[in-house]
């Protein structure tokens, strides 16, 4: 009898869109995952740009350039809800920010602001154990997820860039991943909604704080994946949005963004399920004078563990 393809890569939990930086929705986050699966992450990414470090807010000027290096520990768990799929996790960062502003040295760093993110399956996505999911060929899966980031991090009215936006962020998400044959199609659509901030501090330190308000981003972000084999993949990226116009103190600025980026990832295994690795690229490709430049690198290693996990692959290797 012939043994089962173990072909599962189980990377990324849900929507990692988080406030630390501006990095797309992630490869393989709405496929499909075995009951009880949960994963510790450590990531690490350098973001080089002349936007907050969220890339909400943009300092359009040639004379700035900013720098960010951000690290984050993430905690994920898939379960069983309404007889589908569904997971929660939660992110916490940390951020350096180096920036030359105007020809002036600015630097600040502390804890970015944590997010949370629940969500579900909405076709496919059945609720399996390990045993089971390994040996059910993958189908056509569509998903949702909603993020919320708090404004838990660290904020000064006296510093132009901060590790927090200070505000709440709120993103639903729709996700749709499409297998053929080692390939994997996805698509994500998102929106971002942002609360005010009574407290955003100007470009001159002599200016008062203004009141910020910013109109929703929406984005579209699409991922192709070649599997090469068990326990590696690699996916062209790309990802695009409009929107986030801000208005400070009553007024409008402007200043709607337009923005398409481009990029790569790539995803590995080894020497076992438990151990997995992730690298993503992304830069600007396109985009109007108000749209983020720069590129953002990310580096992340994910331990996966589960209830007989281990007990269940000895038992498919025999």
């Amino acid at each position: 009898m012939n043994k089962p393809v173990i072909f599962i890569i189980l990377i990324i939990a849900l929507s990692s869109i988080c406030s630390y930086a501006q990095v797309p929705t992630p490869p393989k986050t709405y496929q499909n995952y075995p009951i009880g699966m949960q994963l510790f992450q450590a990531g690490y990414g350098l973001q080089t740009t002349n936007s907050t470090v969220d890339g909400a807010i943009t300092l359009p000027n040639n004379s700035v350039n900013i720098k960010a290096d951000f690290a984050y520990l993430r905690y994920a768990i898939f379960f069983k809800l309404f007889n589908k799929i569904s997971g929660f996790q939660t992110v916490v960062p940390f951020v350096w920010i180096d920036a030359d502003i105007l020809g002036v040295n600015k630097k600040n760093s502390g804890l970015g602001d944590m997010s949370f993110v629940f969500g579900s399956a909405i076709i496919g996505g059945q609720p399996l154990n390990l045993a089971k999911f390994i040996q059910t060929p993958k189908t056509l899966s569509l998903g949702w997820a909603l993020s919320l980031t708090a404004p838990t991090g660290s904020y000064s009215t006296d510093k132009l860039l901060n590790p927090s936006g200070h505000r709440w962020q709120i993103k639903p998400e729709l996700g749709l991943s499409i297998p053929v044959k080692k390939f994997d199609i996805e698509f994500n659509a998102t929106a971002k909604f942002f609360t005010e901030n009574s407290e955003s501090p100007s470009l001159l330190s002599i200016i008062p704080t203004k009141t910020l308000t910013q109109k929703p981003f929406f984005s579209l972000t699409n991922h192709t994946l070649y599997n090469v084999n068990q326990m590696f993949w690699i996916s062209l990226d790309a990802a695009a949005r409009f929107g986030g116009e801000t208005t400070k103190n009553g007024t409008a600025e402007g200043n709607s963004q337009s923005l398409f980026a481009i990029g790569g990832s790539a995803g590995l295994i080894i020497p076992n399920i438990h151990h997995q690795f992730q690298v993503n690229y992304i830069t600007k490709a396109a985009g109007n004078e108000y749209a983020p430049e720069g590129s953002i690198l990310s580096l992340s290693y994910s331990y996966v563990f589960g209830p007989k996990f281990d007990e269940t692959l000895r038992k498919i290797k025999k």
